[in-house]
This record gives C-alpha cells, structure tokens and sequence, in this order.
C-alpha cells in the first residue's frame, strides 16, 4: 500500500490501514523514540500512543503521501511529553535490546571500536543536535520532512542540520585521529607527541593541515570520516514483538477502559497546526545550538582515548 493508500484506508476505520502503518513505521519509530528517552518502556509507550493519535487524527493530513515525517512529528511529541514530565532531557546511551546481525569476530571487534568513537562524538554534542543528527543521518530526514519532524522552517531545519553535522563530522574527525595513533603516519606521530589530550586551535590547524599534504592520512579521512557510514554501525533499539498486538488491539478494543484511554490520548494533542501536523512541543532553537569548544571535546576526549599508546586503549 502507498502511504496515501495507507492514510485513506485510516480515516476509513479500515483495520488494514493502520496494521500497514505500524508494520512500515513501527521499528523506525520505536529506534528513534528509544534515542529520545532513557526506558525503553517509555519509547514502547510513546508508539503506542502515536499510533493511537493516528487513528483518530491522521485524517487531518493534508498531504496523505507525507505520513512518514508526520509520524515522527506526533512521536516526537509524545517524547517531549514524557520529557517534560520526568523534568530533564535524557542522556545519551547505547540502545537496549539491539539488532545485531554481525558474525565475524574481527569485523565484530571493529564495530564495538567504531562505535565507541561515534557515542564519543555524539557524546560532544548537544542534546537538539544528538536528536538532529538522528533523524537526519539515521532516518534520512531532511528538507521539508525534517523542518515538519521538528516543527520548525525550512530554512531553519536546513541551518541546524548544517550546523549538527559540521559539530559532528568536527568530533569525528578529531576521535579518528586519536585512534589512529602512532602507528599511522610517523609525521602525525610527530604532531601528536606528548599530546595531553586537550585539543587546541593550533593542534587542530597542524593535524588538519598534515591531512591535506599526507596520502597516508588524506585517504584514511577520506575513508573513515563519513559521517552517514559511521552513524551506521551504532546498534538499533530493536521493537518489542509482542508491541504490535498490544497497539493494535487497544486500537480497536471496544471496552470503555480502551475508549476512554484513546479519547484521553487524542485529547492532549489538541488543534493540529498547518497542514495537519501536529504542534510541536520543545522545537530546537538555533540559540540552543551552541558551538563545540575545544574544552569540551578535550573532556569527551580525555577519559577514552590516550594517543600515546596503542589505538582506542582505554585508560
């Protein structure tokens, strides 16, 4: 079914529409719900109840072909709500209950370094920016869905997206570095003698212009330092089985336990702004974007990485 198909079939009361929903979406939604939140209960919770909003208020939609980005944005909601209740943002850590389909022991072995760095990174940056590179490099949200998602402009979205990714690819850069050490190139060696761990205007200029004039380390960057390939490697909260049974069952209960759950659930979304989406709690501000200091990434640095020894050794 196509998601216009999908919407249509929804606003019918047709059950087949929303189990085509939750089976398209449903996993997607449910990763980045558990990126948001520390329980992965929460992030069940969170699904369920965006689902529940679906079913009575997807009609709304002005666009039925956008009922991706509108499913994030009503989920996204249901985040910042549960956010707000518990009175902080969440902290970032590795996904509970991950999908892992990695055999090979050596390739296994690099995965757990590769994703040591990328949590190192994403650890450097802000909360709006974690969520930002998120959405947009793990669910290839961008443009007009992006700036939807987040409940924000375009122009906006495209701005702070910019701006997650360069902090990001800055962190990246920096972490791939220290793990390359010593045994990668005798001239960063060089540099990178005696180095502390703090990170300095003058040492990134150096490394930086060591990159562009060494092979060796221009195409190590150029093969390591993608930030969408890297991203990938981190696990995926894997959605609980028995979620889809519980959600679409409570959809169509008729009992007034049920009914009542789903009226008060439909009820605090309130008026749905243009175009059907939902009115976004909490949207990122690009003031709440500040910029990675070199203080900063020296304490993400410092208690992970020692150059001065054998690559990604813990201290």
């Amino acid at each position: 079914m196509l998601d216009r198909e999908i919407v249509a079939a929804i606003a019918a009361g047709d059950p087949a529409g929303l189990e085509a929903a939750y089976d398209r979406y449903a996993p997607s939604l449910y990763a980045y719900c558990q990126s948001l939140l520390t329980e992965p209960a929460d992030a069940a919770d969170a699904v369920q109840d965006a689902f529940i909003i679906a079913a009575g208020k997807v009609s709304a939609l002005r666009d039925h072909d956008r009922l991706r980005p509108w499913l994030y944005a009503v989920a996204r909601n249901e985040c910042r709500r549960r956010l707000r209740s518990a009175g902080s943002a969440a902290p970032l850590h590795e996904a509970a209950g991950v999908t892992d389909e990695t055999t090979d022991l050596g390739a296994d072995l690099e995965q757990a370094e590769l994703r040591e760095v990328v949590w190192s990174a994403l650890a450097g940056l802000t909360p709006s920016e974690r969520e930002i590179i998120e959405l947009n490099l793990g669910h290839e949200l961008a443009g007009a869905d992006l700036a939807d998602t987040l409940g924000v402009p375009r122009n906006q979205a495209h701005a702070m997206a910019s701006r997650a990714r360069a902090h990001f690819e800055a962190a990246l850069g920096v972490l791939l570095v220290a793990r390359a050490g010593r045994d990668a190139c005798a001239e960063l060696a060089g540099i990178l003698d005696g180095w502390d761990g703090r990170l300095t205007v003058l040492l990134r200029k150096r490394v930086g212009r060591h990159i562009r004039r060494c092979a060796v380390c221009g195409d190590r960057q150029r093969r390591e330092l993608s930030p969408v390939a890297l991203f990938s490697v981190l696990p995926v909260a894997a959605l609980p089985a028995a979620l889809r049974h519980q959600v679409l069952g409570l959809i169509t209960d008729g009992s007034p336990g049920a009914v009542a759950q789903r009226l008060a659930v439909g009820h605090r979304v309130g008026a749905l702004g243009p175009g059907g989406f939902p009115r976004p709690l909490d949207p990122p501000s690009l003031l709440r974007l500040h910029h990675l200091t070199h203080s900063h990434l020296a304490d993400v640095l410092r208690p992970k990485f020692d150059v001065t020894s054998s690559p990604m050794s813990p201290r």
